[in-house]
């Protein structure tokens, strides 16, 4: 078995949820559980930090494995979907998992992953944690998958729990309404441990209250503890000041947008509670060290033309990202825009403006959105609009027709970017 082998196992041959949506996911926590048993629990060999929410969640799980890999500790993250490569879900100390270890990993446990009829992400999940007791990582940085109380990395016992936001997404999976899916990821809340709140909400933080104290947990809002304010922002860089307490310093983003800056607050003080666990004070050469690469958010793929790439992919996420655009000053913006089915189309296409020109293309993805099917929704608003066959010839098809001052903008699905052949 070769590697190109495994990885068409992974996603050919087993439930996937990025190519089958709903009819791969394995509820509860039960095959994982399993799992974990056969493997003599490898997550119990690392402390975690456990990042949910609706958006957010990968930039801020990144942003603070590379603000603790500056603490000369091994650190493990644990993050999906991946955008180029399958390894980007795994890493440690920034260094993608070895393809020898996935495959001796898969070879070697082949006939009881078929024999439990493990799931996509379980499997993934499971390689994720061996893979750090492997490495003797000291803290691993652990994304969940989707919603909370029932995800597969809902096993662990982390340090440290943090929801960024909560939004509509996912409504079939997780629930209608904001409190439905509150209460969802309000799930990976445990006992005796901290719980941080990043972006205030005041309608639904009071069910993340009511399950901190029912298991005796120690609740934070990140709004209440650190203020930031924004010094300097241009297209690739945001200068912020941070107060926490009695300190104040500065501080480089290399995403200037306003959803990563509201993100941030979470970050920091996630970083600054795990600074208590390890007995150390603040200091600004902490945050110098970044070897975590964010891919898929406000990826500045050429300057001539300007083309950013950003994977906003539900009514929130695409909501930031026009304010965002609506904030620089290009003559004109070509928008490259695809994505899945069961996001809503219906919502997101009322808060597109209709100055942009739009080129529609589909992921190359089993669950993607028919891209005539798209093109539906722009119809009806009448956008101006044309329809490509790729994400590739969408961009030349952009380039062709650039001029001084205009942007090429790639959006609506991490799965798009990932089509790309400009990496």
């Amino acid at each position: 078995m070769k590697y190109t082998e495994v990885i068409d196992f992974l996603f050919n041959s087993i439930p996937n949820y990025q190519n089958s949506g709903d009819k791969a996911l394995r509820p509860g926590l039960k095959n994982i559980r399993v799992l974990c048993e056969y493997f003599k629990n490898p997550h119990k060999s690392f402390k975690s930090i456990h990042v949910g929410g609706t958006n957010g969640k990968g930039t801020t799980s990144t942003t603070l494995a590379n603000f603790c890999s500056s603490l000369n500790l091994n650190i493990g993250l644990y993050t999906s979907p991946h955008i180029f490569d399958f390894r980007e879900r795994i890493q440690v100390n920034g260094k993608k998992i070895s393809k020898k270890f996935i495959l001796n990993f898969i070879k070697e446990n082949l006939s009881f992953f078929k024999d439990k009829n493990i799931s996509f992400f379980e499997m993934t999940t499971i390689l994720a944690f061996e893979y750090f007791k492997e490495r003797k990582v000291d803290l691993a940085i652990v994304e969940v998958g989707l919603g909370g109380k029932f995800d597969s990395t809902n096993i662990i016992n982390p340090l440290i729990s943090l929801v960024t936001n909560v939004g509509l997404d996912h409504q079939k999976i997780l629930g209608n309404t904001l409190d439905d899916i509150a209460k969802e990821k309000a799930g990976i809340i445990k006992s005796n441990s901290i719980f941080i709140k990043g972006q205030s909400q005041p309608d639904i933080d009071k069910i993340f209250k009511k399950e901190c104290y029912k298991n005796k947990t120690h609740y934070l809002q990140a709004s209440e503890e650190i203020e930031l304010s924004s010094i300097k922002k241009t297209i690739s860089s945001r200068i912020i000041s941070i107060s926490y307490q009695s300190i104040t310093f500065q501080l480089k983003l290399n995403n200037p947008t306003e959803y990563y800056f509201q993100n941030m607050k979470g970050v920091l003080l996630a970083f600054f509670q795990f600074l208590k666990f390890q007995k150390k004070e603040i200091d600004i050469n902490l945050f110098k060290n970044s070897p975590f690469i964010i891919h898929g958010r406000w990826n500045i793929l050429s300057k001539n033309p300007y083309i950013i790439s950003d994977g906003c992919h539900n009514l929130d996420g695409f909501r930031a990202i026009i304010d965002e655009l609506k904030s620089l000053s290009f003559n004109k913006i070509f928008f490259i825009v695809g994505g899945v089915k069961d996001k809503n189309w219906n919502e997101i296409i009322k808060i597109l403006p209709n100055s942009f020109e739009y080129i529609l293309v589909q992921p190359r993805i089993n669950r993607s959105l028919n891209v005539e099917d798209l093109s539906e929704f722009f119809r009806r608003e009448k956008f101006f609009y044309s329809i490509k066959k790729d994400i590739n010839i969408a961009i030349s098809y952009c380039k062709n027709k650039a001029q001084y001052n205009d942007l090429i903008f790639i959006g609506g699905s991490l799965f798009l970017i990932s089509d790309i052949n400009e990496k």
